[in-house]
C-alpha cells in the first residue's frame, strides 16, 4: 500500500447513518420472524397436548408437492 491510498484511523466513520439503519431494520425483521416461529411453536405443543388429553390421532392426506415423504 502506497502511503497515498491509506488513511488515518481517526478520518474513518466508523458507525454512518446507512449502517445503523441497516441493523435496525435487521433487527426488527428478525424480531418479528422470532415473535411468529414462537407461536408456531407454542401452536405445536398446544396440538399436542390437546391430542393427547383426548387419545386423537391425525391422519392427514397430503398430495400436494410439498409432501415431504413423496420428496425423499
Amino acid at each position: 500500500m502506497a502511503f497515498s491510498t491509506t488513511y488515518r484511523y481517526e478520518d474513518r466513520n466508523i458507525i454512518d447513518i446507512r449502517t445503523l439503519i441497516l441493523s435496525v431494520r435487521f433487527l426488527i425483521a428478525n424480531c418479528i420472524l422470532a415473535v411468529i416461529f414462537l407461536f408456531l411453536a407454542i401452536e405445536e405443543i398446544d396440538w399436542s397436548i390437546f391430542s393427547s388429553k383426548e387419545n386423537l390421532e391425525d391422519h392427514v392426506i397430503d398430495n400436494t408437492s410439498w409432501n415431504l415423504s413423496d420428496l425423499f
